[in-house]
């Protein structure tokens, strides 16, 4: 637990390191704010404000979580999963830090998990800001309302993590971390296209279940469809992780 906790802080460190990840945790906040400027002062209008596209710019948490959690961080896993493992190992630091005494799959999980707790941060800074953004310029939110949607966010987290597990498994399959990056990017993006042409995809693809907080904060479905949802989710999770191991711990650096 000490070697990984201590190759978890090192990974950490690294990510945070460049620059880039503090640049877009403050262009996510700039966009929290921008959202709640155009909601709450130049649309006054109440009339105008119900059009389409602007409730999805609302300035409350629940209103600013979708393009964050569809776009944003999508985008900001893979560059991550492709710095960490892709870059390192053509920039040959990989061979460096595997030679130390931490056994492959806590190095590989220390990655994982420092990709991860960046996503919590930022969503965590998300949530904040627009929660008192939706003070300032929105309606007010009561403690159920902001417990409700603390909930949504934190029950992303998991969703988020198969997808980081899969840019993982793909980012050591690569070479080059443009390459790496576009391949991830066409992926996912073909993965929103397809089950609007084939329908019952939507249920078997992992990138359709990023959104599964709506289906906890709610009506519940059935019990035998909550729990196919939950088994698919973790089911992906176990095997990208797991295949991912397995492929790190035999790749030759």
């Amino acid at each position: 637990m000490t070697a990984l906790l201590a190759a978890y802080k090192n990974e950490t460190t690294k990510l945070l390191r460049r620059k880039k990840y503090i640049v877009f945790l403050i262009i996510g906040i700039v966009i929290c704010v921008g959202a709640a400027l155009v909601g709450g002062v130049v649309l006054s209008d109440l009339s105008m404000r119900s059009a389409g596209f602007i409730v999805n710019l609302a300035p409350t948490p629940m209103g600013v979580l979708p393009f964050f959690l569809q776009i944003m961080l999508p985008l900001l896993i893979f560059m991550a999963a492709t710095d960490l493992i892709t870059t390192e190992e053509a920039e040959h630091t990989m061979k460096a830090m595997i030679c130390r005494p931490v056994e492959r799959w806590k190095l590989y999980t220390s990655k994982l998990l420092a990709i991860t707790s960046y996503v919590v941060v930022y969503l965590g800074c998300i949530f904040v800001v627009s929660t008192v953004l939706n003070l300032i310029f929105g309606r007010g939110m009561d403690v159920g309302e902001i417990f409700l949607a603390f909930m949504a966010y934190a029950l992303t987290v998991l969703p988020l993590f198969v997808l980081i597990s899969f840019s993982a498994l793909v980012a050591l399959l690569g070479r080059s971390g443009t390459l790496v990056m576009l391949v991830l990017i066409v992926t996912y993006l073909a993965m929103h296209v397809l089950p609007l042409f084939f329908p019952i995809l939507s249920e078997l693809l992992f990138t359709s279940y990023l959104g599964w907080h709506r289906i906890w904060i709610g009506v519940l479905p059935a019990a035998p469809r909550l729990l196919h949802m939950s088994l698919v989710v973790f089911g992906y999770g176990v095997v990208f992780f797991m295949a991912g191991s397995l492929v790190f711990d035999r790749k030759e650096y």
